[in-house]
Order: structure tokens, then C-alpha cells, then sequence
């Protein structure tokens, strides 16, 4: 039990180190690379920028502090022969390893609980506040979209001559509705617009209790158009209106014609699903969100095994090979591991595999080199 600590504490210590000090380095390395853009704004924007970069870099930096923290730890105890001397007590290396790939376990648990919670909105809110400097035509963020058609389902299918995302407001609009394949309605008008409840004078708590409540009570507003109904006999009615109110009518949102979240890093994986099933009905590519999704799944595993590579590059003491030599090998293969994983994903958006196979298959090969050592090393 001591000795369990004792190893979970050293592995702990050197993590921790590595990490600080790879996101301190990736900060400056940033900063510097946008040193420009930051003297042309206020320091208050550099500052809420690199505090919501923090969890992505954390999410970044993850495996490579896992292998790095686990060949520093366990390779000085090893170097040391306290490793064999566990094992000359008769104490299996599974089991005297075992807290490691216990914390390894967590950590990738833990990776994918930030990336579903805290992950997201971090890269939203960096992500918006970068998009106000020259970046911006680098990262471009859609908030505009014409002369586009979106189909809401079997039901509602919409043509746009031009809308806004920011303004919520859509200009000479056509939506038609059927009923079991028939159409039965359509609109035309010049101005669309969503329309919500005003929120503004209520208090914070009391405004977040009933944001579903108003949330069921908004609505898209027609103005100024025509309204067709068609009717069974074959005849058409013609109705002008000036204002035309669709409560129940469509199930369209604003984030559904265009989602202030443009990419899958701002996303958790319900959004990416709800954002699939409405390019889905849209008729749009749906591959690249699908591997993302599937990506979303597989990525936290990747420190799970990189801290096994590493564990069974270093934790028996050999004369023949050093430390260092240890080191660039389990370099060699995370590094490899990356490569594979973004190959495969590029693939996936691509068309060339599927998206569950491009998210996972390089966490299939790396784990079988994994265990593949470790069972070699504990045989030795």
C-alpha cells in the first residue's frame, strides 16, 4: 500500500510538472505567433483568450504528459531497481503497476467529461473572441447564408433568398407544409423573423428557471406575403397577410438554419448528433460531423494507451538500453500514434473509411501494440 503511493504520488508530481510547463510553453509560442493582433487589442481580450484556451491545450498536451510522466516516474524507480525489488517480493508487475493504469483509466475518463462539459464552451468563447481580429479571414465563422433551401423535415421545407444568423431575420422567404406527402400550404413573404420573448428586465436566477418556458413560447413571424392553401378538391385559396404568427406550425429553429457553433470542438456530442440529423434532412454531407462524433468517443483513449506504451517501455531495468534511448522509441511510436489518428480522420471526412472506423481504428492498432509490449515485457 505504501508503496502504491509511493509510485502514484511520483507519477502525479511529474505530471503535473510536464503539463504546467507544456502549457505555459504553448501559451508563449501562441502569443507570440499573434503578438500583433494582441498590441492592437485591449489586454482584457488576451487574457479571457488564453483562459478559454486552457482547456483545449489541456486536451492537447494530455497524452504526451501521461507518457512522459510515466517514463520519468517509473523509469527512475526502475533505474533504481525499486521496481525489481517489488517484483523479487513476488508481486506480479501487473499488479504493482496497476495503480498507474488505474489513474490512466481516470484520466481518459476525466478527458472526455471536460470535453463534454467545459471543453466546449471554453473553444466557443475563444473562438468568438478571435473572430473579431484579422484572424477572422483565416477562421471564417458563417453568420450569413443565400439563396439556400433547408428542409426541416417530410413536413417543412424552406427556401431562402438571404438570412441572417446574428439578426435571426430571413428576406423574400418561401415555406412550404405537407401533409403525408401532400402539399397542403405555402408561404411567401418578404420578411421573416424569430421572434422571443423579451427576457431582459427579469432577474438572472428567475430568467434561467423558465428559459424552457419561453423557449416553447418563440416563434417565427411572417410579414408582409401570401399564404396559398390547397385545398382536396384541387382548389387554391389566396390569403394576404401582413403579419402571419407559425406557433406549432414548423419545428425550425434559428440553430438549425445556421448554428452559432460552426465546428465540432465547440460541440458536445449531443449538439454534433442534433447537427448531423439536421444536415441529414437538409440533404447535406454529413461524413466529416459523423467522424467528428465518433472522434468525440475514441480521442480520450489515446492517454490510456500512451501511458501503457510507456509503462512497458520502462518499467523493467535493463543494461542494454538506457532511459534516453527508452525515451525517443515511446517518442517515436505517440508521436506515429498522432499521425495515424489525423490520417484516419482525414479519411473519414473524406469518404474513404467510415466514420467509426477513421475515429477509432488508430487507437485499435496502437492498443494492440500496447498490450503487445506489455505481455512481452511481463514475460521477460
Amino acid at each position: 500500500m505504501k508503496f502504491s503511493r509511493y509510485l502514484i504520488w511520483n507519477f502525479v508530481k511529474m505530471f503535473l510538472i510536464v503539463t504546467i510547463g507544456a502549457i505555459f510553453m504553448f501559451a508563449v509560442i501562441d502569443f507570440v505567433g499573434n503578438i500583433k493582433t494582441w498590441l492592437a487589442r485591449e489586454t482584457k481580450d488576451a487574457l479571457d483568450y488564453y483562459v478559454s484556451y486552457i482547456p483545449y491545450m489541456l486536451y492537447l498536451i494530455t497524452p504526451v504528459s501521461m507518457f512522459i510522466a510515466v517514463l520519468a516516474s517509473v523509469g527512475n524507480m526502475s533505474r533504481h531497481l525499486e521496481m525489481s525489488a517489488m517484483q523479487s517480493s513476488g508481486q506480479s508487475p501487473l499488479k504493482t503497476l496497476f495503480p498507474i493504469f488505474f489513474l490512466g483509466i481516470l484520466v481518459s475518463v476525466g478527458s472526455y467529461e471536460m470535453s463534454e462539459h467545459w471543453l466546449p464552451d471554453a473553444n466557443h468563447k475563444r473562438l468568438e473572441i478571435m473572430e473579431t481580429n484579422a484572424q477572422k479571414k483565416k477562421n471564417p465563422r458563417i453568420k450569413e447564408k443565400s439563396d439556400f433551401t433547408f428542409i426541416d423535415s417530410e413536413r417543412a421545407s424552406w427556401f431562402f433568398k438571404f438570412y441572417s444568423g446574428k439578426a435571426k431575420v430571413g428576406r423574400d422567404v418561401v415555406l412550404l407544409l405537407r401533409e403525408q406527402g401532400r402539399l397542403t400550404e405555402r408561404y411567401d413573404a418578404k420578411t421573416v423573423r424569430w421572434v422571443e420573448p423579451d427576457t431582459s428586465s427579469l432577474d438572472s436566477a428567475v430568467r434561467d428557471s423558465v428559459i424552457k418556458t419561453f423557449a416553447e413560447q418563440s416563434y417565427w413571424l411572417f410579414e408582409h406575403g401570401m399564404k396559398r392553401v390547397f385545398n382536396k378538391d384541387g382548389s387554391v385559396t389566396v390569403i394576404q397577410f401582413r403579419r402571419e404568427k407559425m406557433n406549432g406550425k414548423v419545428s425550425t429553429r434559428p440553430a438549425d438554419l445556421i448554428n452559432d457553433r460552426q465546428v465540432p470542438d465547440e460541440m458536445d456530442s449531443k449538439m454534433v448528433w442534433e447537427r448531423i440529423e439536421v444536415l441529414k434532412r437538409s440533404g447535406e454531407d454529413t461524413r466529416a460531423m459523423e467522424t467528428a462524433l465518433h472522434f468525440k468517443l475514441s480521442a480520450h483513449w489515446m492517454n490510456l494507451i500512451v501511458l501503457l506504451i510507456g509503462a512497458a517501455l520502462c518499467h523493467r531495468y535493463s543494461r542494454s538500453g538506457g532511459l534516453s534511448q527508452k525515451f525517443g522509441i515511446g517518442l517515436l511510436l505517440v508521436f506515429s500514434y498522432y499521425i495515424l489518428e489525423r490520417i484516419g480522420l482525414k479519411m473519414g471526412e473524406n469518404g474513404a473509411l467510415s466514420p467509426f472506423l477513421a475515429a477509432w481504428i488508430s487507437h485499435f492498432i496502437f492498443g494492440g501494440v500496447a498490450c503487445a509490449m506489455l505481455y512481452r515485457s511481463f514475460r521477460l
